[in-house]
């Protein structure tokens, strides 16, 4: 696996004054294309350092150390004048300011989008938030979980006629940190063609939407609602999930006619596939229950392998439903990934950003830091005297940690 250093955005300053994970990992997210990204930590500290299993340590636990890698944190109190003067430094300094606190909360802190472009007038800002900053929800606190579930998302999620279920990863907020850095990109080449700052505003509702966009599209033009599909496709027959010997579980998907035909050839089912019921994918739907009487029990007769096998051989699309184990346990897959040497006690390696640029992954120059790890570093950088960083550091302003 090659690892590439090139720091792309070497020249670009971000100030990360995000907790949990939509806004760290877009700050990331930079910080791997070479962003100089500093973290603006509160003393209290992110939340998403204690949140998962086991106990965090020094550098988080491993959900926060995926999520906060290539940047450095400095300990500050915004509550305080002094605090405030010096996050107010640092982005008259900065390029982007990145935040996900609810609607007005930045604003209350002095950072709101007026009073940052103030301080630099070509400030790209950009706020992750879950309902964006104007409208009856802007103000009410969200979290993917609440996303999943007001959106739609966990509508469509589940067995047909059983309860909606959540997606078991936060991927609300992996994708609006996604479409946050696509946005602050864009500002960025809007920025060296004349073109200034930018106030760019991401909600995880929006972000939600748009990952379901066939779906609201669908109920706009016929008003249908999209269905749960469980472990089935609604769209295609066969595809989704389906049980093999020895309780374990392959996927399949036949996307065309064609295929079908040669779905049938690899079960030996020769005979269904000029049956009049399943001659379309539309007839395959609407028969779905007898296409499944006669494929189900012929595939749980066999095992994963002789079937992928097969299968495979006849050009389907198909796969094992594998674990995070399974997944690392295949050269072949991990090879796919941009595993990084992280080398903390919690966690040795980490998963990257999933692109490879001429034909090599980015790599993590710092793992995820501890709290206020750089404070001292980061205020000499940005003009202040040993004495005035001694001085935010005894009056509690700012706070490092211990040597």
């Amino acid at each position: 696996m090659q690892i590439m250093n090139r720091k792309i955005l070497a020249d670009v300053r971000v100030v990360d004054m995000t907790e949990g994970v939509a806004g760290p990992y877009a700050a990331t997210l930079l910080g791997d294309m070479g962003a100089q990204v500093v973290k603006v930590e509160r003393r209290e500290g992110d939340w998403q350092r204690s949140a998962g299993r086991g106990e965090p340590g020094r550098f988080g636990n491993p959900q926060f150390i995926a999520l906060n890698r290539n940047k450095r944190d400095i300990g500050i109190d915004l509550n305080s004048d002094e605090g405030r003067r010096i996050v107010e430094r640092l982005v008259s300094k900065a390029d982007v300011v990145i935040s996900n606190y609810r609607a007005g909360v930045m604003a209350k802190l002095g950072f709101g989008y007026e009073r940052c472009k103030a301080l630099r007038a070509d400030i790209i800002y950009c706020t992750i938030s879950g309902f964006g900053q104007e409208g009856a929800y802007a103000r009410l606190p969200a979290s993917d979980t609440v996303l999943q579930a007001i959106s739609g998302v966990m509508s469509v999620v589940g067995e047909p006629d059983g309860a909606p279920l959540r997606v078991g990863f936060p991927l609300i907020d992996m994708a609006a940190a996604n479409h946050a850095v696509q946005s602050v990109l864009l500002a960025l080449y809007g920025r060296l063609t004349g073109q200034g700052g930018a106030n760019i505003d991401v909600s995880l509702m929006a972000a939600a939407a748009a990952l379901m966009c066939g779906g609201f599209t669908e109920y706009l033009s016929s008003g249908r609602l999209p269905p749960r599909q469980g472990n089935q496709n609604s769209l295609l027959a066969p595809a989704g999930a389906f049980e093999v010997a020895g309780g374990r579980f392959i996927t399949i998907a036949v996307l065309r006619d064609s295929h079908w035909r040669k779905f049938c050839a690899a079960l030996a089912l020769e005979s269904l596939a000029g049956d009049e019921r399943f001659n379309t994918n539309a007839a395959r739907v609407k028969n779905r229950a007898e296409l499944h009487a006669a494929i189900v029990p012929l595939l749980k007769s066999k095992s994963s392998e002789y079937w992928l096998e097969r299968l495979r051989a006849a050009d389907i699309l198909c796969g094992p439903i594998n674990t995070v184990a399974d997944v690392l346990a295949d050269p072949a897959l991990a090879a796919c990934l941009p595993l990084l040497d992280i080398g903390l006690p919690n966690a040795a390696r980490a998963m990257g950003m999933p692109v490879r640029y001429d034909g090599a992954f980015f790599a993590a120059e710092r793992p995820s830091p501890a709290k206020g790890q750089h404070t001292r570093e980061v205020l000499a950088e940005i003009g202040y005297s040993t004495e005035d960083i001694e001085r935010f550091l005894h009056a509690g302003s700012a706070f490092a940690e211990a040597p």
